[in-house]
């Protein structure tokens, strides 16, 4: 079944038209539209503008005040924003828990700006334009109000510079603020200009003062990292790790799959960002997109939601460019990441984009706000990056959730056994025995079964192609997989050979493969690489 999300409809009645109303630089280009057809996108419409009005949904932002309510912000991009000038942020609140929005203030001169409350107040951090100067505004009235950045002592953290963000962490960590930023002074390419950094305040401090905030050096990206295939950096997580470094995770631009993020090692005084890139690059899926990590603050895991890119996506483009996935990840060192559960999805990559999460815990639950790229009646969006909506989503019992409660995607396959889930793509259910046919596209067939193996159900794969076969142990056991060769690399930490288990296929070469035993613990995860002809077929005994 889908993952269980908390799902009303939603209230637009007013809303629109009281928009356009606060806001006269945007009601200049935009008359007030028709309501869209809203049945049919996920989760509860915040805000809504059509392709036709040149206003485009961006930056996401969600914070829960101290009285209960919640916050949501976006700002406005495309052709009549007037991002580069003087953008406008919209800020929105819900007194029923995300069922019901209302807008409540506009901003001007602010964009890729992120809530978050401290000490009583909340606040609104970004910049004043696209690649603008810093600026940070506080509310005292539950985001009725807010303060105008006009200099150092209000709010203007730099007089001058170009820099770079999106709504991501600001994390409280031994009696200081952290936030990641980007400054954009590194050239005039897109990527080639971001250069990383962290800025900090004491925790006590005044936030709007200037001189109260340390940066630390803003880091270029280079060219010739993964094998001049690092296109750029953005978008930094500030996180706190578990040996209580701050570490600050960005977003990874490449031309292909795997994706990845990058770690930058931040000094404890804040004014130093070092990294090394031999161990500072790590497989992340969803990474050439903005993310958002938090730990748990009920055990030891890391949670991020991600735009990931599915198998049988990863030949659509680019993988910044491919946004109709979004997963919920989980990691306990942030260096190795599972997908828990696919959340929200469709099977259009061109107009429908599910991007730019900003979540928190909510108890149990999981709530975000979410740029979504979607149908509307009216043409849909202009593309999956220039989102036409803002949409709102609960997430029940999140850290139950496991890929057998994912959205239903065409193609995926799900196995659950007593011991086992084994989900992925690329793979059917198939019984090992003699004279069974071995692969899916060729007329092989199976000889000299084991005995102890016999009638075993195994993971059919098409040979030469990609499959993804991933296994989460439901208890205590041990996993059997058959290949050619012993799993490689850090894949192969585990697995041990099952005596003279061997088998073949009738192809010209009488192709072997022997079986391998790895012991895994309760909930533990891992991925089966697929890294040869044959792949690596995972064993399942039979009901």
């Amino acid at each position: 079944m889908p993952p269980k999300q908390s799902r009303s409809r939603p209230r637009r009645a007013g809303v629109l038209l009281l928009s356009l109303l606060a806001a006269p630089a945007l009601a200049e280009t935009a008359t007030a539209p028709a309501a869209p057809a809203t049945h049919s996108v996920p989760g509860v419409v915040v805000d809504y503008r059509p392709q036709a009005s040149g206003l485009y949904l961006g930056s996401p932002s969600l914070a829960v005040l101290p009285n209960g309510d919640y916050l949501a912000s976006h700002d406005f991009f495309g052709p009549q924003s007037h991002e580069h000038e003087c953008p406008t942020v919209a800020v929105f609140r819900s007194a029923d828990r995300g069922e019901s929005w209302k807008e409540i203030a506009r901003l001007n001169c602010l964009f890729w700006a992120n809530l978050f409350t401290h000490r009583g107040a909340v606040y609104l951090m970004g910049t004043d334009k696209h690649h603008g100067r810093i600026v940070i505004r506080r509310s005292t009235d539950h985001g009725m109000t807010w303060t105008e950045p006009r200099d150092a002592t209000s709010g203007l953290l730099t007089p001058q510079g170009q820099y770079h963000t999106a709504p991501v962490p600001v994390v409280e960590h031994e009696g200081r603020l952290w936030r990641a930023f980007e400054d954009a002074m590194g050239g005039l390419l897109w990527g080639m200009r971001y250069r990383a950094g962290m800025l900090s305040v004491p925790a006590h401090a005044d936030l709007l003062q200037a001189t109260n905030w340390t940066f630390s050096n803003f880091l270029p990206r280079d060219s010739n990292w993964l094998n001049g295939d690092f296109r750029a950096w953005l978008e930094g997580n500030a996180v706190v790790a578990h040996d209580g470094r701050i570490v600050n995770l960005l977003r990874v631009d490449t031309p292909g799959c795997p994706e990845k993020m990058a770690l930058v090692n931040i000094s404890t005084d804040g004014r130093t960002a070092t990294f090394d890139p031999a161990t500072g690059i790590i497989d992340f899926p969803g990474g050439a997109k903005k993310f958002t990590i938090r730990p748990d603050p009920r055990g030891d895991l890391y949670w991020s939601l991600a735009t990931l890119v599915p198998p049988r996506h990863q030949n659509a483009g680019r993988p910044g460019g491919i946004r109709n996935t979004l997963a919920l990840m989980a990691s306990h060192d942030l260096r190795h990441w599972t997908t828990r559960c696919l959340l929200l999805y469709h099977p259009d990559t061109a107009k429908h984009g599910f991007q730019y999460p900003d979540w928190l815990f909510d108890g149990d639950d999981l709530i975000a706000v979410v740029r979504t790229a979607y149908e509307d009646g009216r043409g849909g969006a202009r593309n999956n990056h220039d989102a036409n909506y803002l949409t709102f989503h609960r997430w029940k019992n999140f850290r139950a959730l496991t890929l057998a409660d994912s959205v239903p995607l065409p193609g995926a396959v799900i196995v659950e056994t007593d011991d086992f889930l084994v989900t992925g793509f690329g793979w059917t259910l198939a019984k090992l025995t003699n004279g069974a046919k071995a692969f899916a596209n060729r007329n092989y067939v199976w000889a000299e079964i084991p005995p102890s193996f016999a009638g075993y159900d195994y993971t059919q794969t098409a040979g030469g192609e990609h499959a993804q076969i991933r296994v989460r142990a439901k208890r205590e056991a041990v996993l059997h997989l058959a290949a050619t060769s012993a799993p490689q690399g850090a894949a192969a930490a585990g697995w041990t050979p099952v005596g003279d288990a061997r088998f073949h296929y009738t192809d010209r070469h009488r192709t072997a493969l022997q079986v391998f035993a790895r012991p895994l613990s309760a909930s533990e995860e891992i991925e089966i690489p697929q890294d040869n002809w044959a792949g690596r077929l995972v064993l399942l005994p039979p009901k």
